[in-house]
C-alpha cells in the first residue's frame, strides 16, 4: 500500500500537469509561417526557411529577393518539437526552397488535394491530403475552398486555394490561407464561429501587367476585409500575419496598426511580431 500511494499521487499529478502544460499558443514565425500548440501537439503552419534575401522574388511586383526579412531565430529552433505540418496551399511564399530542404522528409503533412503529388516529387514520404475533414491527435480539421482573389476558379498557375478550421475541445483556430473575404469565406466563417482567426494580410498584389492577374487586384486580405470580419464575428479575435516578409505584399505591420489604432480595433485585432508567442486570446481557454 505504501508503494501504491506514491504512484496513485504521481499519476495525479501528471495528468494535472498535462492539462495544464500547454494551453492553445501561437506563435508567429514570419510570413504566414506560424507555430500553433493544441492539444500538446505542436502544428507548424506554412513553413517558410530561407535566409533573408536567398530566393527569388514572386514575379510582376519588383526586384526585392525574398525573403526581405531574417528569421526571428535559427531554423532548426522553428523545426524543433513539431509533430505536424499543415500546408494551406504549395505556393512558395508558404513552403519555400528552404522547407523543401530542411523539413525532414518523413515529417507528417497536411496538405489539400493536389498538393500531395507536389510534396512527393520532392520527396516527401508522409503526407495527408485532407479533403474536407478528419480527426488526428484529438484535433479535428476541416477544409473549407477559398478564393485568392475574385472570381478564382482554381486554374493554374494559382491552383485552389484553401481556408482551415482546427478544434480540440474548446480551442478553436480558423486559418483563412490566401484568401479574399467574399462569398466562400464568410459562408465558413459564418459556418465556424472561430474564436480566433489567423488571418493572411498584406494586401498582396502584381504591380507589373502580366498575363496572370491583373496589378492592383489584392491576393490577400485587406484592412478593411480584417475589420469586415470583426464585424461579421463580434466574439472573435482576429491575428493578423503573412506581411514585411514577401515583395509582392504592400501593407505592413506598422500600418497595420496605424489602422487599426485609427479603427478602435485593438481588442479585436493583434498584429505579432515575428517570434511573438500569443496565449489566452479571448475567446480561448
Amino acid at each position: 500500500m505504501k508503494k501504491v500511494i506514491p504512484l496513485i499521487l504521481a499519476c495525479i499529478s501528471a495528468l494535472t500537469v498535462s492539462s495544464i502544460a500547454q494551453p492553445l499558443q501561437i506563435q508567429l514565425i514570419r510570413q504566414a509561417t506560424v507555430k500553433i500548440t493544441m492539444h500538446q501537439q505542436h502544428l507548424l503552419i506554412d513553413p517558410v526557411l530561407a535566409d533573408e534575401g536567398t530566393e527569388p522574388p514572386i514575379f510582376f511586383s519588383n526586384e526585392r529577393k525574398n525573403p526581405t526579412i531574417g528569421l526571428p531565430f535559427h531554423r532548426d529552433s522553428v523545426l524543433k518539437n513539431v509533430d505536424a505540418i499543415l500546408l494551406t496551399h504549395y505556393h512558395p511564399d508558404h513552403f519555400d526552397m528552404a522547407a523543401e530542404k530542411y523539413v525532414p522528409k518523413d515529417m507528417l503533412i497536411f496538405c489539400q488535394p493536389g498538393d500531395d503529388a507536389k510534396l512527393k516529387e520532392k520527396g516527401f514520404t508522409h503526407t495527408q491530403v485532407i479533403d474536407s475533414t478528419m480527426t488526428w491527435q484529438g484535433i479535428s480539421f476541416h477544409r473549407y475552398l477559398s478564393s485568392h482573389y475574385p472570381s478564382a476558379n482554381g486554374e493554374p498557375p494559382f491552383g485552389i486555394s484553401s481556408s482551415w478550421y482546427l478544434q480540440s475541445g474548446t480551442d478553436a483556430v480558423f486559418i483563412t490561407g490566401d484568401a479574399i473575404l467574399d462569398d466562400r469565406l464568410k459562408t465558413s466563417l459564418a459556418a465556424t464561429r472561430p474564436p480566433i482567426v489567423i488571418a493572411n494580410t498584406g494586401e498582396c498584389h502584381f504591380t507589373r501587367e502580366n498575363p496572370v492577374l491583373a496589378p492592383g487586384i489584392t491576393m490577400t486580405l485587406t484592412t478593411g476585409e480584417l475589420k469586415a470580419i470583426t464585424q461579421l464575428l463580434p466574439a472573435t479575435t482576429v491575428v493578423a500575419v503573412h506581411m514585411d516578409a514577401i515583395n509582392h505584399c504592400s501593407l505592413t505591420k506598422a500600418e497595420l496598426r496605424q489602422y487599426v489604432a485609427k479603427e478602435k480595433l485593438q481588442k479585436r485585432i493583434r498584429v505579432p511580431n515575428e517570434g511573438e508567442v500569443l496565449r489566452g486570446i479571448p475567446g480561448n481557454k
